[in-house]
């Protein structure tokens, strides 16, 4: 089985923002500003749809402050080698190896990673919701069968 695409080197390249936090940004905003106008149209006293509604924008701009930094981060690769290691390769940083963690998981034609920093005192993590819209589509089944193979995918 060694001949299988599994065990190729494979490049990932992990988005800055993923579509999933990008339409879960979008989904909060959109139900805060619901709450709100429902709040609004039952006759709610004329505090609480206002609070519900800026509960939603401080939520969105958070993310949104948050994507902006990831936007300047440095670009993140994942490389999945032959032995069945995985390393994340960052700008500045020598190459890490990552151990996979339990929540990693394959959700449709989606794949959530939760990657720990492996043989370090300092703890790290890497989690990333890579969907279809994120990357190639061959690209993201390559990496569902790497970590399928390497039973690392709960």
């Amino acid at each position: 089985m060694r001949s299988s695409p599994a065990y190729a080197v494979s490049i990932l390249d992990l988005p800055a923002v993923g579509a999933a936090d990008k339409a879960g940004g979008l989904l909060v905003m959109l139900a805060a500003a619901f709450a709100a106008w429902t709040g609004f149209r039952a006759g709610v006293a004329g505090w609480i749809p206002d609070a519900v509604f800026l509960a939603g924008l401080a939520v969105v701009a958070r993310l949104w402050g948050h994507w902006r930094d990831a936007r300047y981060a440095p670009a993140r690769q994942l490389e999945a080698r032959p032995d069945g290691t995985i390393w994340l390769h960052q700008a500045g940083v020598g190459p890490v190896a990552l151990a996979v963690g339990r929540g990693t998981r394959l959700l449709g034609p989606s794949v959530f990673l939760d990657l720990r920093v492996a043989g370090t005192e300092r703890p790290g993590r890497v989690q990333c919701w890579i969907t279809p819209f994120d990357v190639p589509g061959h690209v993201m089944r390559q990496w569902s069968v790497v970590l399928l193979c390497g039973g690392r995918m709960a």
